[in-house]
């Protein structure tokens, strides 16, 4: 049978002007073959392929089918790039001891890849009110000119097809709760079924018979606004293809090219925004309708959201150690000197963390990344007060606002051994604050002003100027008060008469 390069060979050969005898010639083909491949009506065969009747037996790679199973259902939910390869899980493999070859395992996860791309979907079709879809994904942005990876919750009415995105710095419970929280306020209502996938901020473990072991706190919010979870099957994230599109389209749309904000808020203000633009737009499967007349008429069929919004926050009780820190989270938060030794509610948001006293709050920190420490001044300033040498290596100033630490050398430098009244200083921000109190060390630093008067007058000087009607009250309350008699005109008719009379007393 000849070869396709043959078959080539003969035809440029010819189309060249040779002649048929010197292309049979030179190519040691018969003039008949040359005839036949010149022919107009000549058409190149598909050279037939062995194919075998059943699949080659591998028994080695029975027992280590279900774990590349498993992979490639993990790498579903991993960036395409990102995703093993053959050879990644075939050294994999190795690692776990299998005693199997490469072009086995690259052999069963081609074929496993063809049957998951050959898999057929069913369209579906959601009465209003009915189902929200939520998922979350990821994307680059531009936080205060530092680009960095952040979270994105998407939610999608299925019925109306509006849509909601907000941005977190994680997707841990309290990222979830939260944005599910201000979805169904942004949708102004509720829907009978919310569905989610098996994450594990959600799910704690997959009981018999397709149950959910699900965490407390999630379970109360659920209760809170009075929607049914539906978890799908594991690694089938086409069972939700609306929200699963909506992150797509989120990435490509809303954080490409990768956005630039100050911070997180501005960015979800932002996000806002883009979403209400988003329900200008016609959904063409359902006859051209705005997106946002359908959400219109689907918010009449939505539960009514309850009277209060929902604290989308864990809480733990923490203790307060003789550092007054206390841990939550591999980060650390400090206390007022009060409760050193103490517990405390420790209520975690999903970007501050607030430690109360019952439901007192006496405590309010930006919630820190793993290894980091919050520590607030005036929470240390009692202790300094009967230990006012620790202010020379205090930490609280080092890893507090920088000038404190450049006061703090300059001052001891200029004055060692002055350790109390730097203290008495730094305790001044527990009146005027600590913004105030930082303005006026940088004026005293750059004046070199190293005593507590001095200080003093700057912040006297940065005070705000009383108003006329303040120096007027306040002048009015230098002088005593002053009782008058009422007197009536009739106390001076005597006047009158001695007039008349002419007799002048």
């Amino acid at each position: 049978m000849l070869r396709v390069p043959d078959i080539h060979a003969i035809r440029t050969m010819a189309e060249a002007g040779i002649s048929k005898r010197t292309i049979a010639r030179s190519l040691h083909v018969s003039r008949k073959t040359v005839d036949k491949v010149t022919a107009p009506d000549y058409v190149v065969e598909e050279r037939p392929r062995m194919r075998l009747a059943k699949p080659r037996p591998a028994p080695k790679m029975e027992q280590w089918k279900p774990v590349i199973d498993g992979w490639l259902v993990q790498d579903e939910g991993v960036r395409r790039k990102q995703r093993r390869t053959a050879r990644r899980m075939y050294a994999q493999l190795r690692e776990h001891g299998a005693d199997v070859s490469e072009v086995t395992v690259r052999r069963y996860v081609a074929q496993r890849k063809a049957a998951r791309a050959k898999e057929a979907y069913v369209p579906l079709e959601f009465p209003r009110g009915d189902t929200t879809q939520v998922d979350f994904g990821e994307a680059d942005v531009n936080l205060g000119g530092t680009e960095r990876t952040i979270y994105f919750i998407a939610m999608r009415l299925m019925a109306s097809k509006a849509s909601f995105v907000k941005a977190y710095p994680h997707k841990k419970l309290e990222a979830w709760m939260d944005g599910i929280a201000s979805g169904l306020s942004f949708f102004g209502g509720v829907t009978h079924k919310l569905w989610f996938d098996n994450d594990t901020a959600l799910v704690k473990e997959i009981l018999a018979g397709g149950r959910r072991l699900q965490v407390p706190e999630f379970r109360t919010l659920a209760a809170h606004y009075g929607f049914t979870p539906v978890f799908l099957n594991p690694g089938a994230g086409n069972e939700k293809g609306g929200v699963e599109k909506l992150v797509m389209w989120a990435q490509r749309n809303l954080f490409s090219p990768v956005p630039d904000a100050p911070t997180m808020e501005a960015l979800n203000e932002r996000l806002r925004a883009q979403c209400l633009e988003d329900a200008q737009r016609r959904h063409l499967p359902r006859g051209g309708v705005l997106v946002a007349d359908a959400w219109e008429q689907e918010r009449g069929q939505l539960g009514a959201l309850p009277g209060r919004p929902f604290a989308a926050c864990r809480k733990r009780l923490a203790h307060v150690d003789k550092t007054l820190l206390c841990a939550y989270d591999g980060a650390r938060y400090s206390a007022p000197a009060d409760y050193a030794g103490k517990a405390l509610t420790l209520r975690a948001f999903w970007g501050h963390i607030e430690l109360a006293d019952r439901e007192r709050t006496v405590a309010v920190h930006v919630r820190q990344p793993h290894g980091g420490v919050s520590m607030d001044l005036t929470h240390y300033l009692p202790v300094l007060a009967h230990k006012p040498r620790a202010v020379m290596h205090a930490a609280v100033l080092a890893q507090g606002e920088p000038v404190l630490a450049r006061y703090r050398d300059s001052f001891l430098a200029a004055r060692p051994g002055a350790c109390r009244e730097l203290v008495t200083i730094l305790r001044l921000c527990e009146e005027v604050g600590l913004a105030r109190l930082v303005a006026a060390l940088e004026s005293a630093l750059r004046h070199r002003a190293f005593d507590l008067a001095s200080v003093q007058a700057v912040l006297a000087m940065d005070s705000p100027a009383p108003t006329p009607t303040a120096l007027e009250a306040a002048w009015l309350q230098r002088w005593p008060e002053a009782r008058v008699r009422e007197v009536t005109c009739e106390a001076y008719g005597w006047l009158d008469e001695s007039a008349a009379g002419g007799e002048v007393h």
